[in-house]
């Protein structure tokens, strides 16, 4: 557990939190922040580099980066190690205002990434929830254009497509498909999948998708249809370039890494290109564009645009990371409602907030929740997975 000076850091942390989203403190919170800030200079330097916004994105940038269980684990043994050491007075204090800073950036981009990951050692969680969700599995369907329908199981994670039939990774059969024009994959919410297409190009498919594809591609074409969310490593055929078809738009390429975010509903389709190149083409107007690595087509009511994004964030769920950065309330949700498998209801008025941040997806719903309140926001998860959201 935390001492009694950390225990006094990770609350000024929560404190700044929602004063720098300019969110009511309590009388005690005020003065708290305020003893806080005249105890000494170094920890008026401090708040300020919380107020930076270019050490605020920097530090994001830093701590998406890091091994947060190695890091963890270090930690405690350094801890332990720690013990039996006498430091000097300056070591000690020196110790805790690098806590502190570590804390409180954490604390203000909403990652507290330190105590999701280990949500039984967190002095921060306030919601015992009697009903909670945990993050998806592997859980995916295959239909085969025959109308036969499998379940794939759940230890194994991927399955991959030869002229025989589907199989898994380690060599044991789905179902054979001689006779079988195209194969369906769906993973529903809470649910995901990997598998390799017949040409040797491999998909990774998220949360609540489906993908459509042929046992064997055209002489001169490879194409599948997209619902959801998938990355693809495509394998290069120059003769047969590889086609995506989401509603609304056509992505051709040869050889190439990239993901395409294209659920139903109002959120824009979203093409992020890691490597090689990637030709984009909206389907009513006929406009397109070329991607080059580290861009992103946005496809959003009809039009086109194009954008330099980090990659590593916008591609978090491969990590298996959230990314909330500048994300609305309603697109948050919308993330945790395929990844946790819940119908989220809205209650009442609800704040037009925007988040900054993540954390990652191997965390409990309501570890994640705890985010939320420090945003203004009650939150209430229901038997019948529905998680019910309202303003204060």
């Amino acid at each position: 557990m935390y001492d009694k000076e950390e225990n006094e850091h990770i609350t000024i942390g929560s404190i700044i939190a929602k004063k720098i989203q300019g969110l009511p403190l309590s009388g005690a919170e005020e003065e708290s922040i305020e003893n806080w800030l005249a105890d000494s200079p170094r920890n008026r330097e401090i708040y300020e580099r919380c107020n930076d916004r270019q050490e605020q994105e920097a530090s994001y940038t830093y701590l998406s980066s890091i091994d947060v269980p190695e890091a963890f684990a270090r930690f405690k043994r350094n801890r332990l190690a720690d013990k039996s050491i006498k430091k000097t007075s300056t070591t000690q204090r020196l110790s805790a205002y690098l806590l502190a800073a570590s804390i409180l950036l954490a604390g203000m981009f909403g990652l507290y990434t330190l105590y999701f990951e280990h949500p039984e050692e967190a002095p921060m969680e306030k919601t015992a929830a009697s009903v909670d969700y945990g993050p998806a599995g592997n859980k995916a369907t295959v239909t085969l254009s025959d109308g036969r329908v499998f379940n794939l199981d759940e230890v194994q994670n991927e399955i991959y497509i030869d002229e025989d039939g589907v199989n898994y990774r380690d060599g044991s059969i789905v179902a054979e498909t001689k006779a079988v024009a195209s194969i369906e994959i769906t993973t529903p919410r809470g649910g995901l999948y990997n598998l390799t297409l017949p040409d040797g190009t491999r998909v990774k498919l998220n949360a609540g998708s489906t993908l459509n594809y042929p046992t064997k591609f055209q002489e001169h074409s490879r194409e599948v249809q997209l619902t959801g969310e998938a990355y693809f490593e495509v394998v290069q055929q120059r003769e047969r370039p590889f086609t995506v078809r989401t509603s609304g738009q056509i992505i051709t390429v040869l050889g190439t890494h990239f993901n395409v975010a294209a659920y139903e509903g109002p959120s824009p389709t979203k093409t992020t290109l890691t490597e090689g190149k990637v030709h984009v083409k909206e389907t009513v107007n006929q406009t397109a564009l070329i991607l080059e690595p580290g861009q992103q087509v946005v496809l959003h009511e009809g039009r086109l645009s194009k954008r330099a994004v980090n990659v590593d964030q916008e591609l978090a769920w491969l990590q298996g990371k959230f990314n909330f950065d500048g994300k609305s309330l309603q697109e948050v949700m919308d993330d945790l409602s395929r990844w946790y498998n819940v119908d989220v209801v809205y209650k009442g008025e609800v704040p037009d907030i925007h988040f900054f941040g993540g954390t990652f997806r191997s965390s409990k719903l309501s570890t994640i929740l705890s985010i939320l309140e420090s945003n203004a926001i009650h939150y209430r998860m229901t038997e019948d997975h529905k998680l019910i959201i309202s303003g204060k």
